[in-house]
Formats: structure tokens, C-alpha cells, sequence
């Protein structure tokens, strides 16, 4: 792999921890949780820049800060036209609102798809900006997520849900 083509990297300090953001130092292609389990070893492909990826580090300070609910970051997806259509549609997820499974399966046109559309949802390489940790159970159950289940609980009571044992109990948020 030429310099050119190699990937930038930063390590960011959040109120969940620290995340680490991959991509060209604009575009974004993945952000890990860390220390986790997803990432790979990619030290011989990644190179350590930090300086770059300034507009996502200010939009994710404004987004912990409560100033913005929502992300206008370049993104560049890499998976099968079905995780793509999945990860758009998770975008489309307002602040302070959750949505299940079964809803996003439906919203794509593929309602027998649940499934499917829960390994979209694990496979997303770009977590809290394509917000999958607001997609939960049918019963309002909290499910997994890349970053831990306290992660996901910190992110949604951040954006106004009440949880309560492993469940969302605001209906206000709830769009089933």
C-alpha cells in the first residue's frame, strides 16, 4: 500500500471514552471504540495524524455538548448495497428517537429482513454518526452494540430517553 493510499488515524478523549477515528483526515471510514473488540490491527496500514479530522471532532464536541443533534460529516462506506441502504436509513433516526428492528426492515421495503437488518446494523463502521446504538428491540428492549450496552445507555439518556432495566420507557421517543 503507497503512502497515498494509507489510512489516517486519531485518537479523541469523549464523555464515552475514547474513540479512534480512521479515515483520509476529512472523510471519515470507521471510528472505534476504545480499547474494543472490532478493531483490528491495522498498524502497518494506519497512520497516526493529530491534526486531522478536525469538523468531525467539532461536531462530535457539539454533539456531547447538546449544540447539535445532528452530523454533517463525509462519510466512505464500504459494504453491500443492503448494509449501505440499512445505514442510510439509520441516519434518517432523528435525535431523541429510537426505532426498531422490525420498523427499519419495513422503512427499506424488506419486513421479513430483521435479521439481515441487525447484521447491517453490527457491521456499521461508523457508530454514534450513523447512529445505530437508537435502534432497539420490538419490546423496547436496549440490544447490543459495538461500544457495550453502557455506552449505548450513556448515548440515548444523552439524547433524552429514560431506560430503566435494559428497557426505553419514554413512548415520547419511541417510534415503533
Amino acid at each position: 500500500m503507497t503512502g497515498e493510499n494509507r489510512l489516517l488515524y486519531r485518537d479523541i478523549n469523549t464523555p464515552i471514552g475514547r474513540l479512534r477515528l480512521v479515515g483520509n483526515g476529512e472523510t471519515l471510514h470507521h471510528l472505534y471504540f476504545l480499547p474494543g473488540k472490532q478493531i483490528k490491527n491495522h498498524s502497518n496500514d494506519w497512520i497516526e495524524e493529530k491534526l486531522s479530522f478536525e469538523a468531525v471532532l467539532e461536531q462530535l464536541n457539539s454533539y456531547f455538548a447538546k449544540q447539535c443533534k445532528s452530523f454533517d460529516i463525509d462519510v466512505c462506506l464500504t459494504g453491500t448495497h443492503f448494509q449501505k441502504l440499512v445505514w442510510k436509513q439509520l441516519r434518517n433516526i432523528p435525535f431523541g428517537e429510537t426505532q426498531t428492528y422490525a420498523k427499519l426492515a419495513e422503512l427499506i421495503g424488506r419486513p421479513k429482513a430483521v435479521r439481515a437488518v441487525g447484521a447491517a446494523i453490527g457491521a456499521n463502521p461508523i457508530p454514534i454518526i450513523i447512529p445505530c446504538h437508537r435502534v432497539i428491540g420490538s419490546d423496547q428492549s436496549l440490544t447490543g452494540f459495538s461500544g457495550g450496552l453502557e455506552k449505548k445507555v450513556f448515548l440515548l439518556r444523552h439524547e433524552g430517553a429514560e431506560i430503566n432495566n435494559g428497557f426505553v420507557l419514554d413512548k415520547r421517543n419511541w417510534a415503533a
